[in-house]
């Protein structure tokens, strides 16, 4: 094998490496629940906090990041008190019959469950009515699959 031959499988097996570990990188970042927040730090620091990869921990094929082992433990001994409502999905958005992947730093905390929603306003219209907005959102979260996406085109 002469040099040009060798450089040439050089760069065909880096071009190879590079998509594998992208692949896996975007495998990851997609699974990450709540864009990587820290699902407990909206309990016990009431805000949201990044969360750090080395503290990660996967639940039903989601990924989910805390910003310390502390918060992480509590996580593991009680998921239920922690995970948000419908996964990453805007609460509003779902109680219409849409699909939107929510922006963590627009949350409430109501009766001890997190919701998180895809804008500012989501707060505000949840506090309105709670209970309405929640029943809805609770009826169209079966069908999540087959709901479109928001907003309507």
């Amino acid at each position: 094998m002469n040099r040009r031959d060798a450089l040439a499988v050089l760069i065909g097996l880096s071009g190879a490496l590079s998509f594998a570990f992208d692949t896996a990188a975007h495998g990851e970042e997609d699974r990450l629940a709540i864009k990587g927040y820290d699902p407990v730090a909206y309990f016990t620091e009431a805000k949201p906090m990044i969360g750090d990869p080395q503290y990660q921990y996967e639940l039903d094929g989601a990924l989910y990041r805390f910003s310390s082992t502390r918060h992480l433990n509590l996580f593991k001994a009680d998921p239920d008190r922690y995970l948000p409502q419908y996964q990453n999905w805007c609460t509003a958005a779902l109680s219409r019959g849409y699909r939107l992947v929510a922006d963590p730093n627009n949350w409430v905390i109501h009766e001890g469950r997190l919701y998180v929603f895809g804008g500012p306003a989501g707060p505000g219209k949840f506090a309105a009515d709670p209970a309405a907005m929640a029943s809805n959102a609770d009826a169209n979260y079966p069908r999540l699959p087959d709901l479109p996406e928001w907003p309507p085109q």
